[in-house]
């Protein structure tokens, strides 16, 4: 390998990633496997932190890592995945669509709730329970997720 070679930990610090999450690019096929020393120990170039980065960012757009992998397979082989990469764009579209649909209804609830909380409120005596918790409408598992601690999800 030409010009400069960093450790596993090097190039994902470059590519703001974990040596884990590298290693997982590599047995998915995002990532192609690194070359070793003669000790065994992957070894990287800039060209590799490039491609990190390109795979990142194209996680982060909303590609799983396998599908990523079916694109970049396909395009290694000579078959441009041009339209594979198009119709998985549209379907995570879709997607999003379909989930800031139930954010803007979930919003809605949480305005409206908040509205009947502040009637009830200016109908309860000072010092005196409201229950406002017991108004709390059902929300859709997916909403009630996100807003959960990492450690807390159920």
């Amino acid at each position: 390998m030409a010009g400069r070679v960093f450790t596993i930990g090097e190039a994902a610090r470059r590519a703001n990633v974990s040596p884990d999450l590298v290693r997982y690019y590599e047995r998915v096929g995002v990532m192609p496997p690194a070359p070793r020393t003669a000790g065994g120990f992957r070894y990287y170039s800039d060209a590799s932190v490039e491609r990190l980065l390109f795979v990142r960012n194209a996680i982060r757009f909303g590609f799983s890592a396998k599908e990523l992998a079916g694109f970049l397979r396909a395009r290694d082989s000579g078959r441009p995945p041009c339209h594979a990469v198009c119709a998985a764009g549209e379907r995570l579209l879709k997607e999003m669509d379909e989930e800031l649909g139930q954010l803007r209804r979930a919003r809605d609830t949480f305005a409206a709730t908040l509205a009947a909380w502040k009637v009830r409120l200016a109908h309860t005596a000072p010092g005196t329970a409201a229950h406002l918790l017991t108004m709390v409408p059902e929300v859709p598992k997916r909403l009630r997720r996100a807003s959960l601690p990492s450690g807390a999800r159920t």
